[in-house]
């Protein structure tokens, strides 16, 4: 079995959050640049995208495994 280290998906899931917050999508971010809150009208706030970033990283570190 391959080393299977819990940085590099620790690292993955930091670089695709610094992208997130460098990017700044007007679903997630106001015009000002604040974080948007959770109210009725917005589906998609950062404590969902939070966990979803998470196994993302971690599916993809999975894939990166078996590619190697």
């Amino acid at each position: 079995m391959k080393n299977t280290s819990p940085i590099i998906p620790i690292l993955i899931y930091i670089l695709f959050l610094l992208i997130l917050f460098i990017i700044k999508p007007s679903l997630l971010f106001d015009k000002n640049g604040i974080i948007k809150n959770y109210n009725p009208k917005s589906l998609i706030t950062l404590d969902l995208i939070y966990p979803l970033i998470a196994l993302l990283s971690y599916y993809l570190y999975l894939i990166i495994l078996i590619l190697i």
